[in-house]
């Protein structure tokens, strides 16, 4: 008899306390990207930075990023089970978290680096 109700449970635990490393594991390169990128942009400039533009446009990206890792749930209610010895539970969850920490870091350097050419572009 499969128990349902325990292995939605323990899936989004599972998910959700990844999420909090997910979130985390975003933030330096997408900074890293942007201080880069406005050092670059700016060389010889005074910058005229307004902060307020930039929050929002990281907190889109934030929203972004979370949205697209709430998509895992389709692949954990797709292949998952509650038997102990599923290859999901074993491996698979732990394979698409990296596979998917690796692609979200990389946009999450490609959105750093965007901003910082729309707030240079925004000033001129």
């Amino acid at each position: 008899m499969h128990n349902y109700l325990s292995f939605r449970r323990t899936a989004i635990r599972c998910w959700e306390l990844r999420r909090i490393l997910y979130n985390l594991a975003l933030i330096p390169p997408s900074l890293l990207a942007y201080w880069f990128t406005t050092g670059l942009l700016w060389a010889g400039d005074e910058p005229d930075l307004r902060p307020a533009f930039t929050v929002i446009q990281l907190g889109l990206c934030v929203l972004g990023a979370n949205i697209c890792y709430s998509f895992v749930y389709v692949l954990e209610f797709w292949f998952g089970t509650d038997e102990p010895d599923s290859k999901w539970v074993r491996f698979g969850r732990a394979a698409v978290f990296a596979l998917g920490l690796l692609f979200a870091m990389a946009l999450a350097l490609i959105g750093g680096r965007n901003i910082a050419e729309m707030e240079f572009h925004h000033q001129r």
